[in-house]
């Protein structure tokens, strides 16, 4: 497995990195010129935010194209490797790309946080390391279940020779989103809900004060094990399809 994730960081090393270097170089340049003509904070957050929403999009754009490329390739199909190494060999490279993407965007943010001096009007509440450690390990299982998804439209958009095979992959992962949404809520109600209130802000005439707290927050863990379930069937029926539907 860590052999084909390297393939596929060979492969996709020059685009990635060219992204990377091209949001530094915005990032350094929003900074710079937002210090020289004194903007606000919020211009430069939203700026910065654009920035690291694209080079999220092309990340996913990035991964999703080499997972597609792996599963048709004739070379790669010959490997004596199991079908399902090429699904966490793709998985691994977005996980990757997304962990390189949060580093820079947390160093960002904790940069923006002591330049504007507002680490003084943030109040945490008493919430014990585990909870950030829960929340940080239910935001990335989120991002591995979206992907889980993504590369299963692909493959199903693969496996049909038709015409508009592409249109139809991308209505069987909204329909898949759907209905999977639909019987969480069903079975777990409110529970599903994977992100709540976890802070509250209030605001009088010279300052806002935050304060993080947990009292309006719970971890869905009983969606989460659900999630983990359907995510394991669809990876089954991910593999399957290359198997026996994907034509090289």
């Amino acid at each position: 497995m860590i052999k084909l994730f390297k393939y596929d960081w060979k492969r996709n090393s020059t685009t990635l990195l060219g992204a990377f270097a091209i949001l530094l170089i915005v990032q350094i340049a929003v900074t710079v010129a937002g210090s020289i003509r004194d903007w606000e904070l919020g211009i430069m957050l939203g700026l910065s935010i654009l920035a690291y929403g694209s080079v999220s999009v092309l990340l996913l754009v990035v991964t999703a194209k080499n997972f597609g490329y792996n599963i048709k390739a004739y070379h790669r199909r010959l490997l004596p490797v199991h079908s399902v190494w090429n699904v966490v060999s793709s998985l691994l490279l977005a996980c990757v790309s997304l962990l390189v993407l949060g580093i820079l965007m947390a160093l960002h943010l904790w940069y923006y946080l002591n330049a504007a001096d507002i680490w003084e009007y943030i109040n945490f509440a008493d919430v014990p390391v585990s909870y950030y450690v829960g929340l940080a390990l239910q935001m990335v299982w989120k991002f591995i279940y979206l992907m889980i998804a993504i590369f299963f439209a692909i493959t199903v958009s693969r496996s049909i020779t038709k015409k508009g095979s592409t249109w139809i992959g991308i209505l069987v992962f909204f329909v898949l989103q759907y209905v999977l949404g639909w019987l969480s809520q069903m079975l777990f109600g409110e529970e599903a809900a994977w992100v709540g209130p976890m802070a509250s802000i209030s605001f009088d005439e010279k300052e806002a004060d935050l304060t993080v707290s947990t009292v309006q927050y719970t971890l869905a863990w009983g969606a989460l094990a659900f999630e983990v379930i359907l995510a394991a069937l669809i990876v089954y029926a991910t593999v399957y399809l290359i198997d026996r539907k994907v034509e090289v």
